[in-house]
Parts: C-alpha cells; structure tokens; sequence
C-alpha cells in the first residue's frame, strides 16, 4: 500500500513539471505588422521590407516562419494555398522571397523585427502575385507549419505586381489598291506590316468597303491564314478587292488589330474603281442593241421611199398661155 501512495505522489509531482510548459503555451499572444506588403516590381529588382512581431501573451514563444504561395478573390479573402511549381520560378513569388527559417524568438511582452528580401526573378512573368508569410508556433518548423497551413497562426499577405514591359509593336508600311479592278479573281490589295517590337505578333482585323454614301457594302479578313510576323521583319499581305455587285468609286478602310491582353490597332485608308468587266461588256452590248436597233428605226422612218431609184423628182408646172414675168418660179429669157 506504501509504494501505491509513493508511486501516486511522484507522478502527481512528474505531471506538474510536464504540464507548466503546455499551460504556458496553451494560450500565446502575439502580433504580426504590416498586415499588408504590397510592391510594384521589375526583374531583377531587389526589395527590403521588415515585419515585426510582438509578444502579447504571458509566455516567451519560438515561431517559425513560412512562405506559401496564395490566391486570393476580389474581396481580398484568401481562398487557398498554391503549391509551388519548383520548375518554374518565373511565376512564383515564394521562390523570390527570403526569410529566416529557422526558428525566431519572441520574449515575453517583446518585440523582434524580421527582415525579408525580394529577390525578384530576372525574366518574371507578367501578372500579380501573392503570397502568405505565416508565423507559426510550436516544438519545431514542421508543428508551426501545420498551424500555418490550418489557418491558425498570423502572418503577412505579401502582394508583387509585375508590370508587362514587353513592347508589343507593329508598324504598317504601305496599303494599296489598285485604282481599276476589272475582275473578281484578282490580287488587288496589298499591305505591308512591319513587327518593331520585342516579341513575334499575329495580326488580325478587316478591310471594309464603304460606297460613295458611306455604307459598307463589302469587306475582307486581316490575315485570315493568322501568319505571325518574326520580330524585327516585315511582311506583305496580299489578297482580293471584292467587286462583285459594285461599280464605280469606293473608300477601303484598312484595320489591323495585334496584341492580347492590351489590343492596339493600326488605319489607313484608301480609294479605287470597282469595274467589273463582265458588267462592261453586258453594258456595252446592252448600249450597241439600242443603238443599232434607233438606227435601224430612223433609217425606217425618215429616209426610206416607196421609188426604186434614187432620183429625186422636181415637179414643174406649165401654163397653155404665157403668164407674167413676175409669177415665174424659172427666169425663161435667154441670156
């Protein structure tokens, strides 16, 4: 009975050893500043900020810090946690962030202040990028992290936005029509398109065929076989003026259209003849029926006679007796 009170005695007393430190972290305290870190980078930039924690609680705490990608909705909530791409740093800001990993500590009623370092990749991807850099507590890194990816420790949403700094550019040579188009099947337009810029670019856009009273009466694609343009050459895009249906003068207004996510566009503009030469053909043949058949028609009525020659007739009228000088049509006296 002896050794059952001994043995109860001693592991009342082991248990009050064991359980003070779990009491003196069964509550912590502490808080993390800036909330918020939000930077406006370029590549290869290299950026300082600071975060400082500060003990609230009625213990000294060790924290270890994590870094883990996020997304985040319009609100500004984080919605998840995104694994990092290992083989892709140039879309990763946990891969640009430095932070001491090891473990941090906090005295009690303290303050510590943590340098972190952006080291931005130099060939980032264009866009907005979040991250979480959560102050976890515990034993060790792999019990704070756990507490970080439960969304039960604090920590700084870090924000870097890489601004698109590719010049997305195209420049338009020349745009030709020729000024007489006869036929459908023809070559008439040509346009040539210069790429300037720094990356390979497709254009697109239509040509638009306006009349003499500004209605579009035809148009034709930009393109249409979407050929991209090599950085720093030129290409000339040849294809068809639509004249069918059309005759006479015409406006041709080029557009061309290039680039993703910010388009730009290029104008020019120009004139030509639509003369088809089926419908010249019908018109003139049309124009030579009704000639020949009014030829015809006032040859009938004003020069044709019922005589089989072509003697023209003078009547003349002779009196039995000789009347006066005066009433004569034909002077009779000899000279």
């Amino acid at each position: 009975m002896k050794i059952y009170y001994i043995l109860f005695g001693f592991s009342a007393i082991l248990s009050l050893f064991v359980s003070t430190p779990q009491e003196v972290h069964a509550n912590p305290s502490y808080t993390v500043a800036p909330l918020v870190i939000d930077i406006d980078a370029e590549p290869r930039d290299i950026i300082e900020r600071t975060i400082t924690i500060t003990n609230t609680g009625t213990a000294p705490l060790t924290l270890y810090p994590t870094v883990n990608n996020i997304s985040m909705d319009e609100g500004g909530t984080i919605t998840e946690f995104v694994q990092r791409v290992m083989s892709d740093a140039t879309a990763s800001l946990s891969a640009w962030i430095e932070i001491r990993r090891g473990g941090v500590k906090l005295p009690l009623g303290g303050s510590v202040t943590v340098p972190v370092i952006f080291r931005i990749h130099p060939q980032p991807k264009a866009g907005v990028y979040h991250a979480f850099i959560g102050f976890g507590y515990g034993r060790n890194g792999d019990e704070a992290k756990a507490m970080v990816d439960a969304g039960r420790a604090p920590g700084v949403i870090a924000t870097v936005n890489i601004e698109d700094k590719v010049n997305r550019f195209l420049k338009l040579s020349q745009f030709i029509i020729d000024r007489f188009v006869t036929s459908p099947d023809n070559q008439a337009i040509t346009y040539t398109v210069t790429n300037p810029g720094d990356e390979p670019m497709v254009p697109s856009g239509e040509i638009i065929v306006y009349n003499n009273k500004g209605v579009e009466v035809a148009s034709v694609p930009v393109n249409p076989e979407g050929d991209s343009i090599p950085v720093g050459e030129t290409h000339e895009f040849i294809t068809t003026a639509p004249v069918d249906g059309l005759l006479g003068k015409y406006k041709a207004y080029l557009s061309v259209e290039y680039g993703t996510t910010q388009m730009a566009a290029l104008n020019d503009t120009t004139f030509f003849y639509a003369f088809p030469l089926r419908t010249i053909l019908l018109f003139f043949g049309a124009l030579l029926v009704v000639i020949i058949f009014f030829s015809l028609y006032v040859h009938k009525r004003y020069l044709d006679d019922d005589d089989d020659d072509d003697v023209d007739h003078l009547q003349v009228r002779v009196n039995a007796s000789v009347t006066e000088a005066k009433d004569h049509d034909i002077n009779l006296k000899q000279q």
